[in-house]
């Protein structure tokens, strides 16, 4: 088990349970299944995920760092073995190796945000000082017209999937299968690789998911934010201004998974290192 990435995808995304049902409650005893259906367990130091099994490898006490009470959304809590030793995370290998509820063991639990975009979601994104929509023909990537159709979709992805936050490394597929690049200062549609000049970093003001009608920015390997100057698409400035921003819009509806606040006996969460 490996903590690598700021992507809130489905390889991040943990189901958490609790046997006896009902909320979950600081001092609960949870299990934690990952996406490949298997749970969580600890075997000495180590913190794995290997079996179906509910037995007491698998067993973690879930602790609020201050306070008791339910389990909300954005809480900070720390995870307890059958060992007594929390989970901690040092670079990105997660372990359980000390008593301590301290820094290295705080997780924020994080539920997935109603509305928000997904990943290999169909987007348009809209220069907001000029209100055209960024289009691709052949290899080109430009900002000429109002219109919504397939040359002004493209299928955002981030690493593992499900919904997308700030800070996520992102892929812009075309209409026309190619990946977004960015080459210097200029921005194509040529191949379909997922390297390096194709990631983004999709950004807004504040963290959180992202959600149809942001003001997003897309900053490209170089440093540089993709920009739109008339009806020319760039990457030229590290400057988050109005030539930088972009409304993302979903361009179809999808099914959305339906959440309350607090986090059930049954209910799929994130764990963030804070």
């Amino acid at each position: 088990m490996q903590a690598r990435w700021q992507s809130q995808g489905s390889w991040q995304a943990l189901i958490i349970e609790k046997e006896e049902g009902g909320e979950i409650a600081s001092g609960d005893t949870v299990f934690l299944k990952t996406h490949r259906g298997v749970l969580i367990d600890v075997q000495g130091t180590k913190v794995q995920s290997n079996w179906n099994d509910r037995g007491a490898w698998q067993k973690l006490v879930i602790e609020k760092k201050s306070g008791g009470g339910a389990i909300l959304a954005d809480d900070v809590v720390c995870l307890k073995a059958h060992t007594g030793k929390h989970l901690d995370v040092e670079d990105q290998v997660v372990q359980a190796r000390w008593h301590d509820c301290g820094e290295w063991q705080q997780m924020m639990i994080q539920k997935e945000v109603d509305g928000a975009i997904f990943s290999n979601s169909p987007i348009h994104l809209v220069s907001k000082h000029t209100h055209n929509l960024v289009d691709v023909q052949d290899d080109k990537v430009q900002c000429r017209w109002r219109d919504r159709g397939l040359w002004q979709t493209f299928e955002i992805q981030n690493h593992g999937g499900r919904a997308l936050y700030s800070g996520d490394v992102v892929f812009l597929k075309a209409h026309t299968g190619k990946m977004l690049d960015v080459q210097g200062s200029n921005v194509q549609a040529r191949w379909t690789d997922y390297g390096n000049i194709q990631q983004m970093i999709i950004e807004k003001e504040g963290n959180g998911a992202i959600l149809p009608g942001d003001v997003i920015f897309l900053r490209a390997h170089t440093g540089n934010q993709i920009d739109v100057s008339g009806t020319s698409v760039q990457a030229r400035w590290s400057e988050r201004g109005l030539w930088q921003s972009l409304v993302v819009e979903q361009a179809t509806t999808r099914r959305l998974n339906a959440h309350d606040k607090s986090t059930s006996s049954t209910g799929e969460a994130m764990l963030i290192m804070i």
